[in-house]
């Protein structure tokens, strides 16, 4: 059984007084660096110089005044406090005052130059035993920030040459950006711990100054330590301190890695910690950990399709730890909130009443979970083979009785609409009654993301709370405007027991919760008690559905008993297994990433998708974030699903068909001919994509843009052509496919204008996947120009609009008079094809966008030092009042999503075929080149560039694709896992393995193969549907072997390592590998 354990995923912690803490904040003058005399000495200059110029006085400064009020503070606060003991009011000024002036600013910066002449003449002398401590620190792998009043702290670390000895650094600086109240104010220390995403309670601070040991107290950290002389520590703890010392070498202390949690133990009675073999086929978490409790509710998510449960345990609710939410596919509903003034509307995917409750309750009343009763054993596992999530707990209550529960729980793979949990209740030491309540939760809202916590998030009205009979109950309830009604119902049985659920020892509560059935039942050692709940889902869009009440109250009844519901929820998955299995032969646990990445996916989208009107959900039906809406995910998640089950594809296609007009009616709006698909699409595709976008950082609502980025256009033309090419579907192409490629081509060719000086097409306005860029300096938010992803993918749009004409117009069967496209449209189409501009940069490599190389240079080291990470640089430079459309600084180099869609050889022939000279050997240049300004903010952003790197060095590319694949298991996001998967990113991995190391292309009537493994990865194989065959695709160091295992199918075309071969139907082809493992100098 493998369990996820992702490397350097839990940093360690230290433990000092028996505590444990996960972080080690610094204050910087006097504790790890004594610049203390250097500021002292450059203050006492400042007012001697004040007090000789006879303007305020004699303000000479002694060693007690300094002391007390300026010593820890902020400069500004620091002068104040000490002209304010003299009764001195001075005016602000500017920093411009000139020479001599008797202002706070001039004043500030006067002392300032008398600081740095200090500096230069006399160095920094670090506080070697501070020093000593923070390098065992980060060796160890406890994170470590500094936080300082001065502006001067990069200088002076860089100076002392420790500046990489911290996660992030706080100074002056960002303190009058963000506007942060200094110390004795907790506010600094509390945005250190923000930016290490480590509660205050989990935090050491280590300071000198009486202001900083406040700051630390009020802020509610875990151990203020107080560094300073012997004379001094007295006051230090009586402001405070814990802990007060004279050299930071008197702290005991030792390290721990992980920090242990709750019930993280094995225990012999434990069924999921029993089993023995090891696998790729089990995701599993051990112990209570509410930090890490999201994460776990999302990646133990199980769905079929049609809905999906999040894996939170039963007897829990949303109360900021666990969040149970079950989401069916295309259930949306729109809210209007008011935000600050302003009303905004917002449609969002609905989270649906609670039909995992379940509560058991002890013979005192006390019930069994971790907020109520000690915990001594608990493990989570998610079956990825079966999709089957299991939970075994052992609870020990005040009187020392111990109790076992035992969980199974699925979302039936085999019928989309029931759900089912077995559960067994067992006392290990005691015998006698227990209750057991289970039902409906109703009252629940759209909760799951932070950021959405000014917006309405109750979307549902209770129609009805019914008793059907004497095991069964259901809840009914509708969304406020969509008017979607939904049913749950629940049957609840005793089985292997003495005792049956009926009337007698059965009582049924409905109050503004829901509905709930509670049954009594007695336990010993020698019988538990067996609980089966199954549960039926209804919607009134189902098909073949009239009332979902009725349906849901049938098909609970008939439902049957759960060794034949989970018998046959196994066997669903074998077939889907049977289609989508990847084998790995690797040498450490990608394998089992793969397979939780594949689990997800067809949680999400499954044969049961086929059947229903719904898109891509960007964020899988595992969570609330970005309301549930479809994006352009669809370009990484379809290619998997077209290889295996093209009529899952066919049916995404068909969500954006049916959405056309709409697309049309959004083209109209902006006075453009074809049709433009939303950048958030939900239930009719309209226009989804908020105007704004919350800043937690600022605590702002900032412009969102993102509406611009109109290449949603180009993702679904590129998908409607791998379909084709992959299933030759000329029914699809000619009733469906070719009307989303026409109206994409007519979209752009309307967008663009037209330049006779230089016969260039320019497309303006737009933004490119990099969301940094939605316009330039001066024209902010209007977007950007040229975009080179854009250009070239509608020269392909194009190109490809006009073949799919032309081979329907070559068959007489579908095309005639559907579709009025002349032959002098087909021509402008192509003219414009080999027309499109592209922009170079200085250095000849091409520009990102038309301007890209005028702009700024980021400071990277800066930004990186002071804020760890920055994938959000947009979030950080709006804290900071700026914007990153000033900066060579992107959230991901959208440019090198050319190589993601395209091999270098075509990607060559298309930007040779718009007449510009490019030599592909510049490609790993381009590659470094924006990869170095590329912040990585985003999930997909990490798929693209790990494909680009992939195809460029294979042999080094394996540790790349290994945290592609873990993005989620390992929250890379910092936190936003809980809110869903990154559906886009999971396929995209999944993409990658088999795409990038086997070299599989389709094109030209014609499948490639280019086979080169990394050492890591001995074998892969995996099956695929084309053009009627199935075939089975096996890869190792020295040979590939395709095999057709269809009967009956015309033969295929194959090109392996540039050698054609023509396979027929049940047949292979096995080719002698021409690699070795993979070099450094692979091609890109």
């Amino acid at each position: 059984m493998s369990i996820w354990r992702p490397e350097n995923s839990e940093h360690a912690s230290v433990v000092i007084g028996g505590q444990v803490f996960r972080a080690v904040l610094f204050d910087m003058d006097g504790v790890v660096t004594d610049t203390r005399q250097t500021h002292r000495a450059a203050w006492g200059c400042l007012f001697h110089e004040l007090s000789e110029s006879g303007s305020v006085g004699n303000v000479e400064l002694d060693d007690e005044s300094y002391r007390e009020f300026i010593d820890g503070k902020e400069r500004n606060a620091g002068l104040r406090s000490y002209l304010n003991s003299r009764n001195i009011e001075l005016p602000l000024g500017t920093p411009d005052d000139l020479v001599g002036s008797a202002t706070v600013e001039n004043l500030l910066e006067r002392k300032n130059r008398f600081f740095l002449a200090e500096l230069e003449r006399e160095g920094v002398r670090v506080i070697a035993p501070t020093v000593r401590w923070i390098r065992q620190l980060r060796a160890a792998g406890v994170r470590t920030a500094l936080v300082s009043a001065s502006k001067n702290a990069p200088r002076v670390l860089e100076a002392a040459c420790l500046s990489s000895c911290f996660d992030i650094r706080l100074d002056g600086g960002d303190i009058a950006l963000l506007r942060l109240d200094g110390k004795p104010s907790p506010d600094t220390y509390r945005e250190a711990a923000r930016r290490l995403a480590i509660p205050p309670a989990e935090c050491v601070v280590v300071e000198d100054s009486i202001a900083g040991i406040r700051a630390a107290r009020s802020g509610g950290f875990g151990l203020p330590i107080g560094l300073g002389s012997s004379e001094h520590l007295h006051a230090l703890t009586e402001n405070g301190a814990e802990l007060a010392v004279t050299d930071i070498g008197e702290i005991d202390f030792r390290f721990v890695r992980p920090t242990a949690r709750e019930g993280d133990n094995h225990d012999p009675g434990c069924r999921l910690c029993g089993v023995g073999n090891e696998t790729d086929s089990t995701l599993e978490y051990r112990g209570v950990d509410p930090s890490a409790t999201g994460l776990r509710e999302t990646m133990s998510t199980v769905g079929n399709g049609f809905f999906a449960t999040r894996g939170a345990l039963s007897e829990c609710h949303d109360d900021g730890i666990h969040y149970p939410g079950t989401y069916v596919a295309g259930c949306y509903n729109r809210l209007t909130s008011d935000v600050d003034g302003h009303s905004r509307e917002d449609e969002s995917m609905v989270n649906l009443p609670d039909w995992t409750t379940i509560v058991v309750t002890g013979p005192d009343g006390e019930r069994l979970d971790e907020k109520s009763t000690l915990v001594t054993h608990h493990h989570e596992s998610l079956d990825l083979a079966h999709g089957i999530c299991s939970r075994e707990s052992v609870f020990s209550d005040t009187r020392g009785r111990v109790t076992r529960i035992r969980q199974r729980r699925i979302v039936s793979m085999d019928d989309p609409h029931l759900a089912a949990i077995t559960m067994t209740v067992a006392a290990e030491n005691w015998e006698g009654t227990i209750d057991v309540t289970s039902g409906i939760t109703t009252n629940v809202v759209n909760n799951n993301v932070p950021d959405y916590s000014t917006l309405a998030g109750n979307h549902l009205d209770i129609v009805s709370l019914d008793t059907i009979d004497d095991q069964c109950i259901s809840a009914t309830v509708q969304t406020t405007r969509s008017h979607i009604q939904v049913t749950q119902a629940e049957r609840l049985r005793l089985v292997d027991s003495e005792e049956a659920v009926t009337q007698r020892n059965r009582r049924v509560s409905t109050d503004h919760s829901g509905i709930m059935q509670v049954v009594r039942c007695r336990i010993s050692r020698d019988q538990p008690a067996n609980v089966e709940k199954t549960s039926a889902l209804f919607t009134s869009r189902d098909r073949s559905t009239l009332d979902p009440k009725s349906a849901a109250w049938q098909r609970v009844r008939e439902a049957e008993t759960h060794e034949i519901l989970f018998r046959r929820h196994c066997s669903a998955w074998d077939r889907v297994w049977h289609r989508f299995a990847i084998t790995l032969a690797a040498r450490d646990s990608t394998a089992l990433a793969t397979n939780v990445s594949l689990l997800h996916v067809l949680q999400t989208l499954s044969t049961h998708t086929t059947d229903l009107d719904v898109g891509v959900p960007a964020r899988g039906l595992h969570g609330e974030a970005y309301r549930g809406h479809v994006f352009w995910d669809e370009l990484f998640v379809v290619p998997i699903l077209t290889r295996r089950l093209p009529e899952l594809t066919s049916s995404l296609l068909l969500y954006r068909c049916r959405r056309l007009p709409q697309a049309r009616r959004n083209a109209r709006g902006l006075n453009l001919a074809g049709a433009l698909f939303p950048w958030q699409s939900g239930s009719d595709g309209r226009e989804e994509t908020p105007t704004f976008l919350f800043n937690p950082r600022s605590d702002h609502w900032m412009p969102d843009h993102s509406r611009r980025q109109q290449h949603v256009n180009l993702a679904i033309a590129h998908n409607v052509w791998h379909y084709w090419q992959m299933t030759t579907d000329l029914e699809f192409l000619a009733h469906h496919g070719v009307d989303l490629l026409i109206e994409n081509a007519r979209f752009w060719m309307a967008k663009s204008e037209y330049d006779a000086s230089s016969d260039r097409y320019d497309i303006r306005g737009v933004m490119g996947p990099d969301e940094f860029h939605d316009g330039y300096p001066d024209r902010p938010g209007a977007g950007i120009d040229n975009n080179a992803y854009v250009n070239v993918m509608t020269e392909w749009s194009l190109m490809r609009a006009v073949d799919a004409v032309r081979v329907l117009r070559n068959d007489n069967r579908y095309f005639p008079g559907r579709i009025d496209v002349s032959e002098e449209e087909l021509t402008s189409w192509d003219r414009m094809s080999r027309r499109l501009r592209l922009t170079f940069l200085d250095n000849g490599l091409i520009s990102q966008f038309e301007g890209f190389g005028a702009l700024t240079e980021l400071d990277w080291a800066d930004y990186r030092s002071r804020y760890g990470d920055i994938g959000r640089l947009d979030l950080i430079l709006e804290a900071e009042g700026d914007s990153p459309i000033h900066y060579k600084a992107s959230k991901q180099a959208d440019i090198l999503m050319l190589l993601y869609v395209f091999t270098a050889e075509e990607l060559t022939e298309l930007i040779t075929r718009l007449g510009y000279e490019f030599d592909p050997s510049v490609i790993p240049e381009m590659i470094d080149y924006y990869l170095e300004r590329t912040t990585h903010g985003s999930t997909l952003s990490r798929i693209s560039h790990t494909w680009v790197l992939v195809r460029g060095n294979r042999s080094h590319s394996w540790a790349m694709l290994r945290d592609a694949l873990a993005a989620d298991l390992s929250d890379a996001q910092r936190g936003s896992t809980r809110e869903g998967i990154h559906l886009g990113a999971m396929a995209g991995a999944i993409d990658i393995l088999e795409r990038c190391y086997t070299g599989l292309d389709f094109r030209d009537n014609t499948l490639w193969l280019h086979p080169q493994l990394p050492l890591e990865l001995d074998e892969l194989a995996f099956t695929i549907y084309y053009r009627g065959h199935r075939l089975r695709i096996q890869c190792t160091h020295s040979d590939v072997t395709v095999t057709s295992e269809t009967k009956d199918v015309p033969p295929i075309e194959l090109s392996i390592h540039a050698t054609s071969y023509t396979l027929a139907a049940s047949s292979s082809v096995n080719v002698a590998s021409t690699s070795r493992a993979a070099s450094d100098t692979d091609e890109v």
